[in-house]
């Protein structure tokens, strides 16, 4: 865990860490940084095995965030593997919080739960539209999954543009009528992608 990837061009350099969820069901997190500069994206939770008595829940290591000045935290959708440990991670966001409508009003119980008063950082957006943050441009993209509201990050970074799909299936006949975005993946990917990063549960999976 907390291996980074690092790409370099004169003067500054791009450094992704995944501070949990890599390897692991749950307690998914990811940071991006160009110098200064800090986004995580999600803050998730993952829950004990049975022989881990005692164990509510399992949160990150949010002992390098402490190095960072993180400027905002963007969630791709509500589940508790993507925001359950948002509580224990906001205190070292000095930033908004970008997530969709329904993700946020998931949220909002856990924040009120822990007494941790938000005061306007709770930043609802939707599907196309796009956000900035330092040198980084974040565009949501509709995805489906088995929640609905879900979306897919586009960001924008001095060395090119990072996908990150969140959780996802590509639902044809989604319960709520919003579709995965099929075509704004595909201009993505005719117009160049640096790197992608998506989800692979059941990847192995025949």
């Amino acid at each position: 865990m907390n291996q980074s990837v690092v790409a370099s061009v004169s003067p500054g350099a791009l450094e992704v860490v995944p501070l949990g969820g890599l390897g692991e069901f749950g307690m998914n997190m990811m940071a991006l940084s160009w110098e200064d500069t800090t986004i995580v994206i999600d803050a998730g939770v993952m829950f004990p095995d049975p022989d881990q008595l005692g164990v509510d829940l399992i949160v990150p290591d949010v002992t390098w965030l402490e190095q960072r000045h993180v400027k905002a935290l963007v969630l791709t959708h509500g589940h508790e593997d993507h925001i359950g440990g948002v509580p224990y991670v906001l205190p070292h966001v000095d930033g908004p919080v970008y997530g969709t409508a329904f993700t946020l009003a998931l949220l909002e119980p856990k924040l009120e739960e822990h007494r941790i008063d938000v005061k306007g950082r709770l930043k609802p957006v939707k599907p196309r539209e796009t956000v900035t943050v330092g040198p980084f441009t974040i565009e949501f993209i509709r995805v489906t999954h088995s929640m609905p509201d879900c979306v897919a990050l586009a960001i924008t970074t001095p060395l090119g543009v990072i996908v990150h799909t969140g959780d996802f299936k590509i639902d044809q006949t989604p319960i709520d009528g919003e579709h995965f975005d099929l075509h704004r993946f595909a201009e993505l990917g005719a117009q160049g992608v640096l790197a992608l990063f998506a989800d692979s549960t059941n990847v192995d999976r025949r």
